[in-house]
């Protein structure tokens, strides 16, 4: 998920709390070191979460005031910026979320991809509800109902909408698509709640329902049962089946994917808020073992999947490899991504040192990877796997452009948005030294990458031929959108193109994608931008 994680002002290694309260284990020596070992979780850890005494949606995230925004961003034009927050932006979730609901009134399936050919060219396909993927569109919802209700974005401004009756009617249709995603939380087979149940916790965020919050705090319980004190690590996988390979014997191997930094968000969420600290202690520690074992020491790349020793201590890897990137070796643009997002929000929670080395290690390279893009245009965003060969026919569009990710861009460029943030608030933190040894202050940089990611995304992957608007019935009140021929926001995302998946698809519209390019657009109104139409 790509939530804006409450940043902790300061830290001390040798404290064994930090300043939020959050139980931290002891730093490690170096970032090359193998993870420290952590108490095994106790048998308590599936007990009756209760919400605790004082907690409320206006506390829930507990973000201290950003500081004055300093950095010049004059190269990109309000014109732009306000692009995040069109009528059919709204419009497209909006439709959707009816048109899908008029098919699949019981949600046994969630939105997932859109084919840019073929017979099912422009719509949503689906996957099962208990699909990782199947919490990315409700979280949409409630994007758009944030906006709406924090910050005052106008929602259906063709027909000059009521701002109650567009709350009303969105937060039914909310409530509505997220009402399945209870049944999700008691899973313990998966390790994506985090994006599974993300809009619980937004629906507690903005309506204080308790039911939300206890729903979102349970998936934290049943994601914690997945954790080995001896590995130090969350089970990503269970399985891994490819053309290549059957990895399934789980007394041998122990999957732990990039991905999964991103839903150590949901372990520090729920330790604070459903009185938990030992949640934030196997969060904290697999996170390490996730730097040990995926970040490549030499530049801050990743990699996708290491497979570890189950019956050694400390993540031993057995070998390491990808599972939707182009090679073993090369650096899926996705993985890198997650990396980014993840460690960011790690150390928004954790405050320790190690997890800004390494949120500022992988957004180094994701940058500089951007920087040396031989794309010919809007080279911000990514291309799929930064070393996929762009003249082979299988690595190209339609239109023999280098394949895309879409979702990467947007991803990485929520984890930039929150390690700047995180800079800003650390006054004492200094860039590295300079060829003359003097240091500099921080100068922005992540925000105004994060923020070109999103402008070269509205010029390059924005749908253009079908733009939607809001409609009321003059007769009922009811507010729809008229259907159209493309249902997502963005294009040009690739979820899995590597040769040998069983189902290779790519340039497509991605739910996720999405989500991400709504969550940037509600970062930037959360830290003070005034970018959004009044």
């Amino acid at each position: 998920m790509a939530s804006s994680a409450p940043i902790v002002a300061t830290a001390t290694a040798s404290s064994s709390s930090s300043a939020s309260g959050i139980l931290t284990t002891p730093l490690s020596t170096a970032a090359s070191s193998p993870p420290l070992a952590t108490t095994p979780l106790p048998a308590s850890i599936q007990a009756d979460f209760k919400i605790p005494k004082g907690a409320s949606p206006e506390t829930a995230n507990a973000v201290l005031p950003s500081p004055p925004f300093s950095t010049s961003i004059s190269s990109l034009s309000s014109e732009f910026l306000a692009g995040l927050y069109t009528e059919n932006v709204a419009a497209k979730i909006w439709r959707v979320a009816e048109s899908y609901l008029a098919a699949e009134p019981t949600l046994s399936t969630y939105p997932e991809y859109i084919p840019s050919s073929g017979e099912n060219t422009g719509h949503y396909q689906p996957k099962p509800a208990a699909f990782w993927t199947c919490g990315f569109f409700p979280a949409s919802l409630y994007c758009i109902l944030e906006r709406v209700i924090k910050y005052g974005v106008p929602g259906g401004s063709t027909n000059n909408i009521p701002t109650d009756q567009f709350v009303s009617q969105l937060l039914a249709l909310g409530r509505r698509w997220t009402a399945p995603l209870h049944a999700q939380t008691t899973r313990t087979n998966t390790h994506d709640l985090g994006f599974i149940v993300r809009a619980l916790r937004m629906d507690w965020e903005l309506t204080g329902d308790p039911a939300s919050l206890r729903g979102y705090a349970t998936a934290a319980a049943s994601l914690a049962t997945r954790y080995s004190p001896l590995v130090g690590a969350i089970r990503s996988w269970d399985r891994a089946v490819s053309k290549r390979y059957e990895i399934a014997d789980p007394d041998r191997n122990f999957l732990v994917i990039v991905d999964s930094m991103c839903n150590m968000d949901l372990l520090f969420y729920a330790a604070r808020h459903a009185n938990n600290p030992q949640l934030a202690a196997l969060a904290t520690q697999h996170a390490r073992t996730v730097l040990w074992t995926l970040v490549r020491p030499e530049d801050g790349s990743t990699w996708h999947v290491a497979n570890l020793d189950p019956a050694l201590a400390g993540g031993v890897v057995q070998y390491r490899m990808t599972h939707q990137g182009y090679a073993d070796g090369s650096t899926w643009s996705r993985g890198q991504a997650w990396a980014v997002l993840g460690f960011a929000q790690t150390y928004g929670w954790t405050a320790l040192p190690e997890f800004l080395a390494a949120t500022r290690r992988v957004a180094d390279c994701f940058l500089q990877r951007l920087d040396a893009s031989p794309a010919a245009s809007h080279t911000y965003v990514p291309l799929w796997d930064f070393d996929a060969p762009v003249a082979d026919a299988d690595q190209q569009d339609s239109n023999g452009q280098p394949l895309r990710d879409t979702s990467a861009g947007m991803i990485a460029a929520n984890g930039l948005l929150l390690l700047h943030q995180a800079l800003e608030r650390d006054g004492a933190e200094r860039e590295r030294k300079d060829a003359k040894g003097a240091h500099r202050e921080y100068d922005g940089r992540y925000l105004v990458a994060a923020l070109r990611i999103a402008h070269d995304t509205l010029g390059y992957s924005l749908d253009r031929e079908d733009v939607a608007a809001f409609t009321v019935d003059s007769a009922t009140g009811t507010i729809y959108v008229p259907a159209g021929s493309w249902d997502a926001i963005l294009r040009h995302s690739t979820a899995n193109n590597n040769r040998y998946a069983l189902v290779r698809y790519a340039d497509t519209g991605l739910v996720y994608a999405d989500y991400y390019f709504l969550e940037f657009g509600n970062q930037l109104l959360r830290m003070g931008l005034q970018v959004a139409p009044r």
